[in-house]
């Protein structure tokens, strides 16, 4: 029946309802031949519907576009994947031509692809998209960002592997691998959009406990968050003389709730001793310190060694709670604004 649907496709509405009747009566008279009462297939159907009585066949399109949509991702993922040869170099070059293109006319498909291949190729290579990216849209062209800015609403899936790979590429291991205040400013711009880049870690707890690797599996290395600290102190040395208390308190503040998340989805396994000598490093925040003091000891739990955190931070014992002799006891210094998240259920939308 698909050959002659595609042969009735090329002619006008009259003609195509004729052959239809055409072949079904042939159809038909074979199938008296071996059952008194023939058996009407979907078939010849579907073609009385959209031939004889003009009805578009919708329920094709889906699959179709199912198939191009397979099919150039495995052409995508052939010409592109590194093979560890000399032609890597080449393949590179092209692919970040190629997808600086795409980003310029918004071409969605082709950043789709992008998105698939940032997902599953390995770091370096991912980072050499990035740059290449960031050399055509942050350097090259003053202003030309925007034009990077703008296919956010277009494919939110490249944007979430595009910061991925920014975030490995800057390393702020030296200033040339600081990113540029155009680019951060972005990025900013698209997790306000949608904070789904972030909530993903809100999802990591209940994946990891149904493969039973909760507590057993560190997908953030504690080895990262050492640079990171360290130059978050060096940005609160400098900016201190220049009265930015407040922006060195919020930076601290993010930092502390990054951290609790992490832990608690299983995201960040480390030592309470070795948070505390990491952070010890910082300005004093109240977040912070309620974050590395440690929740009151929970029951073990099955897949944490011994001195991890639990899953379930609760805070300290007298934390935020009136003493019985208040004239006894100094008041605890607060913080505005900012609360403990002790142990809530937190909302999140998957990733597009």
């Amino acid at each position: 029946m698909s050959d002659i649907r595609h042969s009735l496709l090329r002619r006008d509405a009259l003609s195509a309802a004729k052959e239809v009747l055409y072949h079904l009566d042939i159809y038909f008279s074979s199938q008296l031949q071996s059952a008194p009462l023939p058996i009407v297939d979907k078939g010849p159907v579907e073609l009385l519907e959209e031939f004889v009585f003009q009805v578009p066949k919708e329920r094709s399109a889906q699959p179709k576009e199912q198939t191009k949509d397979s099919v150039r991702q495995i052409i995508f993922s052939s010409l592109f994947s590194p093979q560890g040869n000399k032609a890597d170099d080449s393949r590179m070059s092209l692919l970040g031509k190629l997808v600086s293109m795409a980003v310029a006319v918004c071409r969605i498909p082709v950043l789709e692809c992008a998105a698939s291949w940032l997902q599953r190729t390995p770091v370096l290579y991912c980072v050499r998209l990035a740059k290449a990216l960031v050399d055509d849209y942050c350097c090259l062209v003053p202003g030309s960002i925007q034009t990077l800015k703008q296919i956010f609403s277009a494919s939110p899936r490249f944007c979430c592997q595009f910061i991925t790979s920014v975030t490995a590429l800057y390393d702020l291991s030296s200033d040339d691998l600081i990113p540029p205040m155009d680019l951060l400013e972005m990025i900013v711009n698209w997790i306000f959009e949608d904070p789904s880049v972030l909530q993903v870690l809100m999802t990591l707890q209940l994946h990891l406990t149904e493969k039973n690797l909760y507590g057993r599996l560190g997908l953030i290395l504690f080895d990262h968050m050492v640079p990171l600290v360290e130059e978050i102190n060096r940005l609160a040395d400098e900016l201190n003389p220049l009265n930015a208390s407040q922006e060195i308190e919020l930076s601290l503040d993010r930092l502390a709730q990054a951290l609790q998340v992490a832990m608690a989805s299983g995201a960040l396994l480390c030592t309470r001793d070795d948070l505390r000598t990491l952070c010890s490093r910082l300005p004093h925040n109240n977040l912070l310190q309620l974050v590395i003091s440690g929740p009151v000891q929970q029951p073990p739990h099955a897949a944490l060694p011994p001195g991890f955190y639990p899953h379930i931070h609760t805070p300290p014992l007298g934390y935020g709670a009136v003493p019985a002799h208040p004239a006894a006891h100094p008041a605890l210094p607060t913080h505005p604004g900012h609360t403990f998240i002790s142990g809530v259920t937190f909302p999140f939308r998957p990733i597009r």
